[in-house]
């Protein structure tokens, strides 16, 4: 236990690792929830650089109804592409960063979107919610001294109260998730061709040209094991074309969740003979496939269109799985409206606690979707028979 905090009648208690937890928290969360003591140690087992947990359980009159999950990361020169900014920009990052240290509090998990605040519906209503979260948001950030608080994928019955009562964090209105109903006429790969436009069903013919000769292999738990330098070698050529990288994967970290996960997150390699050049990983829930890491090799991507034949096998996968939605995430929205996804848009909050970081994160936010492209002009499928 590391430090309580009590408000009225609101308590919060945070713990700075699952092994501390108490009973109540696997008691308050409904069963096989992201959040569970046993799905939190997996995190915590890969070793993820510069990140540490922490964990709030709320309370209402001593009744345990609310926990939240926060992962404190310690900002670093390498946060930021130095290649990818001007050689004043990073120098004067880097400067701070080193002498400042500044780190930023995630509510929520860096790397999934499932693991967020979790209130128990049944006992307290939506604003008693967000009274709840404002305040465990409040005692962590205290005994954390973080210069920033990221709320990530807040449950959208908390949004309006986080505006109307909570001013000072802003809602990062391009957060968006790109997503793709599966159509139930689509049995196979083949049919999805079909209900494309004829420019984007030849664009479609081309990108799966360039894969024809390599093998695609699915990979068990020992593989992604005996192959996790392999793959994080993957991983890391495709972060070190990301201009503001915030967190990073370590070589555990795939590994440790197909471990623990199986068959729930499935995991493929492309081989150009004996050569991994790419692989894909994604979470086969019950109604949705949902995109996870990737990663393929830079200096052959023009030739094999790796980035794009991995979409598109991301849909093949789906549709052999019988889902009915794909879901493909935040990053390149443009080539991810080309192969027939819409935007969802999602819901998270940034509160900037320090005055010197304030203008250069906002500005970069504000320009995430003019660097996007015209990716809402892209319609790739024919008009509906309906």
């Amino acid at each position: 236990m590391n430090y309580c905090n009590r408000n009225k009648d609101l308590g919060c208690v945070l713990f700075d690792s699952s092994k501390k937890l108490p009973i109540e928290w696997n008691t308050l969360l409904p069963e096989g929830h992201a959040l569970h003591t046993d799905q939190l140690a997996v995190t915590e087992g890969a070793g993820l650089p510069e990140i540490s947990h922490l964990y709030a359980l709320i309370s209402i009159d001593g009744t345990p109804v609310a926990a939240a999950y926060f992962q404190l990361l310690n900002l670093r020169p390498e946060h930021i592409n130095k290649a990818m900014v001007k050689p004043w920009q990073h120098r004067a990052w880097a400067s701070f960063a080193r002498t400042a240290r500044p780190k930023m509090l995630v509510s929520g998990h860096l790397f999934r979107h499932d693991a967020t605040f979790f209130y128990h519906v049944p006992h307290i209503s939506a604003y008693q919610a967000f009274q709840c979260f404002y305040n465990a948001l409040k005692a962590t950030l205290k005994y954390s001294r973080a210069a920033a608080i990221l709320v990530k994928d807040m449950p959208k019955d908390l949004v309006d109260h986080f505006q109307n009562h909570a001013p000072e964090y802003l809602l990062l209105r391009n957060d968006i998730s790109m997503e793709m109903n599966i159509r139930q006429e689509w049995k196979t790969i083949a049919d999805y061709e079909k209900s494309l436009k004829h420019k984007y069903a030849q664009r479609f013919r081309k990108v799966r040209q360039q894969w024809k000769d390599l093998e695609i292999k699915e990979l068990s738990a020992t593989d992604v094991a005996n192959n996790k330098e392999k793959l994080f070698n993957l991983y890391e050529q495709v972060v070190k074309h990301q201009q503001i990288r915030l967190g990073l994967l370590s070589p555990e970290f795939l590994p440790n969740l197909k471990a623990h996960y199986g068959d729930k997150l499935r995991v493929w390699a492309a081989y150009k003979g004996d050569e991994m050049v790419a692989f894909f990983s994604g979470w086969a829930k019950h109604d949705v496939f949902d995109m996870f890491y990737i990663g393929f090799d830079y200096t052959q991507n023009a030739e094999l269109q790796s980035y794009f034949n991995i979409l598109f096998f991301s849909v093949e996968q789906a549709i052999a799985l019988g889902k009915s939605k794909l879901v493909l995430g935040r990053t390149a929205l443009d080539a991810k409206a080309r192969i027939g996804c819409e935007p969802q848009y999602m819901h998270t909050f940034l509160y900037i606690n320090n005055p010197l970081i304030r203008p250069f994160v906002l500005r970069k936010q504000q320009n995430v979707s003019l660097q996007e492209g015209n990716w809402e002009e892209k319609h790739p499928f024919k008009p509906s028979k309906d």
